[in-house]
């Protein structure tokens, strides 16, 4: 009899010890959907509590078409001003774009306003590099497009510094620069990037092609110089810039980013680097997106 009820009391306590469990389980699987309920789905946005949508790397830019005018330096504070342009693939009526602009330690948002033809600008006066103490701040650019409370951006690029906002000269890039190569190698993911033949570029200062010096194409994968490539004069055309014959073909992996530009020396005796193209390599492909940029001046 008196194992029986040993039997019974043991019995009861391992069912309560079983509920006590289960309402711990419940318990906390209530805690982690509330939570998970109450977790926004992406924050970069300077607004807090604001929805953000930040484009990934592999998806379709925001921006088509990037520029500037210059408008001027101001020796006495040495700063210089120019003119900011730019289109966004898709042109939304009702949003607020803006450009974000890391020069140093300092971050400022500049409003853009929409003209009639769908570009939105504004103008823009940044710091030159200190002659005398040889400081040089880098300068980054980021476009903000805030459409009913969600924010998108896309990193435009970075500058070495402020040189930039005096170019006068820019890229007209009359052929596609890059194509990028599927092949079956051993390794899954790997492809070739290569420079086409039929690429040709003119440099121009307004509306006419100027000569440059030292003309080469330079291709960079994840942020690094990897390959730096002659350029010559085209003999169809006047200041017209082709590569040379060579093995240009680079290999890619899945997740890699390739950036094609033009360097070159103008007649000014300043060094320009001009961005052509932009590549994200992913596992099916490595589209190739046209991304002319104000040259980057030294």
């Amino acid at each position: 009899m008196r194992e029986k009820k040993l039997t019974l009391w043991l019995l009861g306590l391992v069912l309560a010890l079983c509920a006590a469990l289960a309402g711990l389980v419940l318990l906390q699987s209530s805690r982690l959907r509330a939570l998970r309920e109450n977790t926004p789905a992406a924050i970069s946005s300077a607004q807090e509590d604001a929805p953000v949508s930040i484009a990934p790397e592999d998806s379709a830019h925001l921006t088509e078409a990037f520029g500037l005018t210059p408008a001027g330096t101001d020796e006495t504070k040495g700063t210089a001003t120019a003119e900011i342009s730019l289109r966004l693939w898709e042109d939304q009526m009702d949003a607020a774009v803006k450009l974000l602009i890391e020069a140093g330690e300092k971050t400022v948002s500049i409003p853009l306003e929409r003209s009639a033809n769908r570009t939105y600008t504004a103008p823009v006066t940044l710091a030159l590099p200190d002659r005398q103490s040889g400081e040089n701040a880098p300068v980054s650019l980021t476009v903000e497009v805030e459409d009913s409370g969600v924010f998108s951006r896309e990193w435009l690029g970075e500058y070495p510094n402020a040189l930039f906002m005096t170019a006068t000269l820019r890229a007209d890039l009359k052929e596609g620069g890059m194509t990028y190569v599927r092949k079956s190698l051993p390794t899954p993911g790997v492809g070739l990037m290569r420079m086409n033949r039929e690429c040709r570029l003119s440099v121009l200062d307004g509306d006419e092609s100027v000569a440059v010096k030292n003309a080469a194409f330079r291709v960079y994968c994840n942020g690094k110089l990897v390959k730096s490539l002659p350029a010559a004069e085209d003999e169809t055309g006047r200041n017209l810039y082709g590569p040379k014959a060579w093995d240009n073909a680079l290999v890619c992996r899945n997740g890699d980013r390739v950036i094609l530009t033009f360097s070159c020396t103008g007649e000014d005796g300043r060094f320009y680097e001009f961005q052509l193209e932009t590549a994200y390599i992913t596992h099916e492909q490595g589209d190739v997106t046209s991304r002319l940029m104000p040259p980057a001046v030294s």
